[in-house]
């Protein structure tokens, strides 16, 4: 027995009239009243949703708008499940922002789970108008229900961007789906499949002239391991300069905190491989942008120190006792405006002839054909020769300090030793297309365990001076009372007593990493050291 529901696509110019014409043949067609919704489809600047075979849209019905909230609709991109649908709650007409801000229900918690802090943004607009109608037989009983969907592409301005091919539902009872098997044969033999969400997605996208996962914050820029340094490393710091500048926007709006995040990462990974990839160009262009990327990576410091700050601050209210969480309060408000005023200053930065003029030179130099500036003196060595060296050296520099720490070392090693582990990171990151993927991603999540626990080490330091200095600021500007005193006081000492036990179980973590096998690991990639 044929299915009871099936759905087909058109040709794209294909038009209802035509659509009906094909499929009801010398049958009855009743016209039924036409719908109208409009689905808007989010996703996360990183495609979150995307990547783990998600679609979010927030589904309006046209003709009732005023009326009835909206709905979210979390589908699968292959159509293999029923999508899951909830409805906002009355008065959240807005746009999306983060998946906390939704109202209690499925949605909510499967996005909770996929990207607690990254802004839902809206990718592209989608207007469905479907056209109503069934087909009865000339003789018995039964119907035939026939929905077409005609579908329209929006951008942002609601700017038509282009037509997707009408789409074609017909459903029948069960009981009833043989009386029309000629007409099921009938629009089989004329029309397509339908597509899946995901295809229809991507569609969409292309008419706005996009791409899925057209941003990502991840190095896959290929190397030759024969290329010239020079050449290989341009290429490095193009894709580098790429991931900063998709950033700038959503930093200077502060859309979500990682936004600021990635533009960080792409600045301290541009600074090492200057610094740390020797004699490729000139030391008078190393140095010249060393300096203006050392000053856009200040500038970036303070807003990020405070976002971090109060991504985690109801997790540090929550660990003081009860009696304490309550003065936490005006805290929280000088944090919250703290972070405003420091946006307002990064905003103007990313804004100023000092940030633009960078962006443009390190641009220009980039693009620049070789020869056109004064090259170093291993310009023209091979770059899987020239990394491999780096990252020896790097590598048995981190091995050498992290054996010298000692329970008693000041905290100024364990700094130091970060930053080499950082810098060794970044290296094997930007060159990890010259070696084997496998082996290399374990030596990656070596460095990121050992890197985590000196960054708990770091941010807890760093974190219990900002708490100290912050609270001397309150008291004189008469903003603390003696119940936030207190709670900041005792939140200071719950971070040094987790300072405490991190550099306790320093030796340990380090331990792993240095261990025979990852040494081995490490002198079969990339030489002995």
């Amino acid at each position: 027995m044929p299915p009871a529901m099936i759905e087909l696509q058109a040709a794209r110019d294909t038009s209802v009239d035509e659509i009906l014409r094909i499929l009801r043949g010398s049958q009855r067609q009743v016209p039924r009243p036409s719908e109208a919704v409009t689905d808007i489809l989010y996703d996360t600047f990183d495609w979150a949703l995307y990547r783990d075979g998600l679609s979010l849209a927030v589904r309006t019905d046209a003709e009732s708008a005023a009326a009835l909230p909206d709905q979210l609709v979390l589908r699968s991109l292959d159509a293999a499940s029923r999508p899951i649908v909830q409805a906002r709650a009355q008065g959240q007409r807005d746009a999306l922002d983060f998946a906390a801000r939704l109202p209690p229900g499925p949605v909510r918690e499967h996005l909770l789970k996929l990207s607690p802090i990254r802004r839902l943004l809206p990718l592209v607009t989608i207007q469905r108008r479907v056209t109503n109608s069934r087909i009865e037989p000339d003789e018995g009983q039964g119907l035939l229900r026939v929905a077409i969907e005609e579908r329209s592409v929006l951008g942002p301005g609601g700017d038509l961007c282009g037509a997707l091919a009408p789409l074609i539902r017909l459903d029948a009872e069960p009981s009833h789906v043989e009386r029309f098997a000629a007409v099921i044969a009938r629009a089989r033999g004329a029309f397509a499949a339908c597509p899946s969400p995901g295809a229809e997605l991507d569609e969409a996208l292309a008419l706005r002239g996009r791409r899925p996962n057209d941003y990502s914050a991840k190095i896959d820029e290929r190397i030759d391991p024969k290329q010239r340094a020079d050449e290989a490393l341009k290429g490095v710091f193009r894709h580098l300069l790429g991931i900063l500048q998709a950033n700038v926007e959503g930093t200077r709006a502060h859309w979500d905190i990682e936004f600021l995040h990635d533009l960080r990462v792409a600045t301290r990974r541009t600074r090492s491989a200057l610094t740390q990839v020797k004699g490729v160009f000139s030391a008078s262009v190393v140095e010249d942008f060393r300096v203006r990327f050392a000053w856009l990576q200040q500038v970036t410091g303070p807003l990020r120190d405070l976002d971090v700050y109060l991504l985690e601050f109801a997790r540090y209210r929550d660990a003081l006792p009860a009696s304490l969480r309550l003065g936490m309060g005006p805290f929280h408000e000088f944090l919250v405006l703290r972070q405003a005023q420091e946006q307002e200053y990064l905003a103007a930065v990313l804004a100023s002839p000092a940030f633009t003029e960078l962006m443009a030179d390190w641009q220009a130099f980039l693009e620049a054909p070789m020869g056109a500036h004064a090259a170093g003196p291993k310009a023209g060595h091979a770059i899987k020769a020239i990394a491999d060296a780096r990252i020896r050296r790097m590598a048995k520099r981190v091995r050498q300090e992290g054996l010298a720490i000692r329970p008693d070392s000041p905290a100024t090693e364990l700094h130091e030793l970060r930053k080499s582990c950082k810098k060794l990171r970044y290296l094997i990151e930007l060159f990890q297309s010259l070696y084997p993927r496998g082996k290399l991603t374990r030596l990656i999540k070596l460095l990121k365990t050992l890197l985590d626990h000196l960054g708990e080490l770091q941010d807890l330091s760093v974190q219990a001076d900002h708490l100290l200095d912050w609270a001397r600021q309150m008291y004189r500007a008469g903003e603390a009372d003696p119940e936030t005193l207190l709670a900041m006081g005792a939140l200071a000492g719950q971070l040094s007593e987790r300072q405490t036990a991190a550099r306790a179980s320093f030796a340990e973590v380090f331990s792993q990493y240095v261990g025979d096998e990852q040494q081995v690991l490490f002198r079969r990639l990339f030489g002995h050291h």
